[in-house]
């Protein structure tokens, strides 16, 4: 079992600062994310430790140099853009990428939003697949009420119609994310989680109370915990729980604490 600490755990701060964290506290195993500060030295840091035996998958627009793209893949884009990044990814050796679905807004029409994705994402595996990446799309939540947006692929059965429209590309279950969903049932888990390994890219987890993705720690009561025995064998897991500002014993500690619970099942 694979255990990637995300750096969106330790954001903050340098992507530096946030790696000699988690190589101090003995972790391997990361994957790039928002969340460490933008700046010109990101891709050099991570190198650096790429070099030391750091392995790396990365996720959505994770800060690689001193500025930062947050791309919505519901709308138009820049190929350019995602060129330059496919590239950066085949240079470093990474050969696993996820993105998320996007976001509209709630005075335009879903369908049309959802048309868009589907057209963007096709493009952006084919870049990937040209350079040896393998392309997942992260299943989403529903945003509240008062938001000005809404998240593509917050539901069962939209992610359900995606699979079946681009049934190249691999899945990315957040189990945090899943929570959120209102459509969420035992039955509809066991399904998604019985899923052939090899349609998986990986699987995301953290809690949360079910209502915003806030990202907190795990614990034996987390809702999906009772169903770890059912997690597809060989699938990376990414922890995404928020350890900010945490020294590096605590970070260990955490890590640590993760693979013991989920291998104790």
């Amino acid at each position: 079992m694979e255990l990637y600490l995300s750096l969106s755990a330790y954001g903050g701060i340098s992507t530096r600062e946030a790696l000699t964290v988690f190589w101090n506290a003995g972790i391997r195993h990361t994957e790039l994310a928002i969340g460490p500060r933008p700046d010109a030295d990101a891709a050099q840091a991570i190198e650096d430790f790429r070099q030391l035996g750091m392995v790396y998958r990365a996720h959505h627009a994770f800060v690689w140099g001193v500025s930062h793209y947050p791309f919505n893949l519901a709308q138009p884009q820049d190929w350019k853009y995602f060129q330059r990044l496919t590239d950066y990814l085949a240079t470093i050796g990474i050969t696993a990428y996820s993105v998320h679905g996007g976001n509209f807004s709630k005075t335009t029409e879903r369908k049309g939003a959802y048309a868009i994705f589907v057209e963007n994402i096709h493009y952006l595996h084919q870049l990937c697949r040209e350079r040896g990446i393998v392309l997942g799309v992260e299943t989403m939540y529903p945003t509240p009420s008062l938001s000005a947006v809404e998240n593509l692929l917050d539901n069962g059965a939209e992610f359900a119609q995606f699979c079946q429209d681009a049934p190249q590309i691999k899945i990315v279950f957040d189990l945090a994310h899943l929570n959120i969903w209102h459509d969420k049932d035992e039955i509809g888990l066991n399904q998604w989680l019985g899923l052939p390994a090899e349609r998986l890219l990986e699987i995301h987890i953290s809690d949360n109370d079910g209502r915003q993705d806030i990202h907190s720690r795990i614990t034996p009561h987390t809702w999906w915990t009772s169903h770890i025995t059912q997690f597809p064998v060989g699938v990376p897991l990414v922890l995404e729980s928020r350890l900010n500002r945490l020294p590096v014993s605590v970070v260990q500690q955490e890590y640590e604490r993760i693979v013991a619970l989920i291998v104790s099942f």
